[in-house]
């Protein structure tokens, strides 16, 4: 089986010229000038290096291996690997080179019969809106002005030494060209007029998707589009420069043609799905140049709000299977209503870590009692700053190691550092744990992370603050030591009055009332919120060995609505605190004991596997026969200790002293090993010289009468004890703790997991230990077989330690 691997130029080239490029844009151009010029000795070596040892004997790489590999033997790794995946079965890719239709044509693959997978697909929802979604500016329209004006001159007067090779003269017709400038002249004027003729003057206005027909219905011509394919080959084959803007106008002009007419999108999807939003661009400081004035760039966005067109698309390529995976996919019924196709199949796991490896709470309140809320009514508040501030500062006073802080978006993260600076909070948590800040640049990431490793590994101690959505949010890996703590500060909801959240709300809203759909645009904006934060929160249990805490610094987190739309993993552990000095207590609690966990796990891993180890070596001899019985085989093999001794209680008890350990079945003669090719059960293991005694079986038929008799008054004496235990819980239970004793039993009952019992234990029964010392040993009447050695585990670590 043949692997390969799809990246971009950005993570691929490793042309330093073209490397330079400021953006993927000018990089895509100057790299297909080059090659078409052929003057990038990298790509002329692909061809040669296809026979390296490591891509003949199909050695799997990632795209750092693939990279490292051409720079170090000159070849371009792009471009090879373009050339590995046309005869590989398994190719690996960014999921947006699915979805995209343009890039998904170029690539040329047969789906017809495929198995495709999509990994962390928590975000192919917004994917698919934004691949079917493209935008011009009025400054797009007047550089393609430029580029065909120059294009005009350069056929008027051509260069000494043109080369016939690129695009001859020929190719491109001056009149077509002319023509295509004074359609681009009247679209420009009507860009200048759409905001500046309207009423009040407002800064933005929303139309249906079919607006665009009328603004540029006479780009629709086939011979308008080749004319412009022919105008953006010549004009990017020569240019050469990096930071040079030639090309750029006709490529964006050509980019929004074929994006909003195309083969795939019909007039009434235009109208139903899309909508067009024409707005000022933002403006950005430091401009220079063209890019000064900015603010009096207007922009015509052509957005896309179903997920579904997109996947469709895929879906009838003739893919044989489309799986979808990630840890944040639920609620599955609302992924799989936006994505728009039937998923016959659907599967949702619980995690396979238990109570004793999360701690999970609501802390509401600042220790002056200060409600913590960050919506945007208290965001900018002091006092809610100063708490925030303070709580953080005890909770890393607690949490070993490395802490993550997720704020919901970048600017509530910089007037939250800013209030701490001036405060003084800032410097206070960094001489606890030194803080680092997430970049909002890519490039400088890679740094912060290093430092941060570095600090968790050698120093005091690390706080990552990041914001959710963002980088380290969506896929790095924090585990151990690098992510003992989650902090949640707020919930991430969409900015409430961007315009594309906005238009996506009544478009969901637009649905219903059109009885298309079944979600609202309400419910849409929840859950992207609690999207975002699941997504936040999975940095912190990464394997089954892992511990941490998870903390929600906002008293929106403690709503019912809030609890149910978090990973269903999380749930279980989820405890919602009104006191925060008993969070914090049950906080230190818990990482006074992970150690103790995490040694004791180790512990019996280790003892576990010495076990099975020394037994499997062990030979025992059989037992000297006397003259007239001896066996029917002269050479008997020697017994294998860890097959006879297998259900032997000796070593059951002795392997349930471990933390991962669950009650055996019942020792029957159905669990008797048979030896191979006969159907006699294997002998018992008897002492060395002792003499073979033939035993007969009998029958007993009072047995059946007697062990059921005796089960009833098993059952009988277990059902009284557990009475006159409820009885004592009564006496010094108030109403509330009671009703958490009462629900913890019915969902024990139903779920038969012991986490569910884990909260009423150290929130009720611990807690009033003191009034009767045996309350917690007795609590075992509760308990299942299967449970027994975690209710051990619970008295013996975490009671112990509380």
């Amino acid at each position: 089986m043949r692997v390969s691997i799809l990246g971009s130029r950005d993570q691929l080239c490793v042309n330093p010229a073209v490397m330079e490029a400021p953006s993927s844009r000018e990089k895509l151009h100057m790299c297909q000038a080059r090659v078409k010029s052929k003057t990038c000795t990298f790509h002329q070596n692909v061809e040669k290096s296809k026979e390296r040892p490591e891509l003949r004997d199909n050695e799997i790489m990632d795209i750092e291996d693939l990279h490292k590999l051409g720079k170090k033997h000159n070849f371009c790794p792009y471009y090879m690997s373009r050339e590995l995946y046309q005869s590989a079965d398994v190719i690996f890719l960014p999921y947006n080179y699915l979805l995209d239709h343009k890039i998904r044509a170029s690539l040329d693959i047969d789906f017809n019969g495929a198995v495709i997978i999509f990994d962390e697909a928590h975000n192919v929802q917004k994917l698919c809106e934004e691949t079917a979604s493209v935008n011009i500016s009025g400054q797009d329209i007047a550089l393609a002005v430029k580029d065909i004006e120059e294009a005009v001159e350069e056929l008027k007067n051509p260069n000494v030494g043109f080369d016939e090779a690129d695009v001859a003269p020929k190719d491109l017709n001056e009149s077509e060209l002319l023509i295509i400038k004074d359609l681009l002249l009247d679209v420009e004027k009507q860009f200048t007029g759409i905001l500046a003729g309207r009423p009040a003057s407002p800064t933005s206005i929303t139309h249906p998707g079919s607006f665009v027909h009328g603004m540029f219905q006479n780009f629709r011509n086939p011979g308008i589009v080749k004319a412009l394919e022919l105008l953006v080959e010549y004009t990017n084959s020569s240019n050469t420069a990096a930071f040079s803007a030639k090309g750029r106008g006709v490529t964006r002009l050509l980019e929004f043609i074929n994006g909003a007419f195309n083969e795939h999108i019909r007039p009434e999807d235009l109208h139903e799905l899309y909508k067009v939003h024409i707005c000022k661009e933002e403006k950005k400081e430091g401009g220079k140049g063209f890019l000064k004035g900015k603010s009096d760039n207007t922009i015509l966005h052509l957005w896309c709000f179903s997920p579904g067109f997109s996947m469709q698309r895929l879906a009838r390529l003739g893919a044989r299977s489309i799986i979808l995976t990630s840890g944040t996919l639920s609620p599955l019924q609302a992924t799989a209503e936006e994505i728009g196709l039937p998923f016959p199949v659907q599967l949702e796991n619980q995690h396979i870590v238990t109570a004793s490896q999360v701690w999970c709470g609501v802390l509401g309140t600042g220790p002056d009692g200060t409600s913590l809320n960050s919506s945007f009514k208290s965001r900018s508040d002091p006092k809610y700053l100063a708490a925030l501030g303070q709580v953080i500062i005890m909770i890393l006073k607690i949490v070993p190691k490395g802490v993550l802080i997720f704020f919901p978006s970048y600017g509530l993260l910089n007037s939250t550092r800013e209030f701490w600076q001036n405060s003084g909070i800032w410097s206070r948590i960094d001489n606890i744990k030194r803080i680092l800040v997430e970049p909002q640049r890519k490039d400088a990431l890679s740094t912060a992370m290093k430092e941060y490793y570095e600090e968790v590994k050698t120093g005091r101690g690390g706080c990552f603050m990041a914001v959710c959505r963002g980088k380290v949010a969506e896929g790095l890996d924090f585990a151990d030591d690098n992510g003992r703590a989650v902090l949640v500060t707020g919930l991430p909801y969409p900015p409430y009055k961007d315009a594309r959240v906005e238009l996506k709300r009544q478009f969901l809203d637009d649905q219903i009332r059109g009885k298309k759909g079944s979600m609202t645009g309400h419910k849409w904006y929840q859950l992207e919120a609690f999207r975002a934060t699941n997504q936040a929160i999975g940095r912190v249990i990464r394997h089954s060995r892992d511990h941490g805490a998870v903390i929600f610094l906002d008293t929106r987190f403690g709503d019912h609505q809030a609890k149910v739309s978090l990973s269903r993993w999380l749930q279980p552990f989820f405890q919602k605190y009104t006191n925060i000095g008993v969070a914090i207590k049950g906080l230190a609690n818990f990482f006074k004991v992970d150690s103790s966990i995490g040694v004791l796990r180790q512990s019996a891993v280790s003892k576990q596997t010495a076990m099975i180890e020394a037994s499997r070596g062990i030979k025992r001899p059989m037992p000297q026969q006397d003259d007239g019985d001896k066996p029917q085989q002269d050479d008997q093999p020697a017994l294998d200790l860890a097959e006879r001794y297998q259900d032997r209680p000796q070593v059951k008890a002795e392997v349930a002293q471990d933390i991962y350990s669950t009650s055996s079945s019942h020792i029957t003669f159905n669990n008797i090993t048979r030896k191979e090719g006969g159907g006699q059960l294997m002998a018992a293991p008897m002492m060395v010289g002792q003499k073979r005694k033939k035993i007969k079986l009998t029958s007993n038929k009072s047995l059946p009468e007697k062990q059921e008799a005796g089960n009833d008054e098993s059952e009988a004496g277990t059902r009284n004890m557990a009475m006159e235990y409820v009885a004592r819980l009564k006496k010094m239970l108030g109403a509330e703790e009671m009703k958490q004793f009462k629900t913890a039993m019915q969902q024990y009952k139903i779920k038969k997991q012991f986490d569910v019992l884990v909260p009423v234990l150290k929130n009720v029964i611990l807690v009033h230990q003191s009034s009767d010392e045996n309350l917690v040993r007795d609590f075992k009447v509760f308990i299942k077989r299967d449970h027994l050695s975690d209710f051990d585990l619970f008295c013996n670590v975490t009671a112990a330690s509380l």
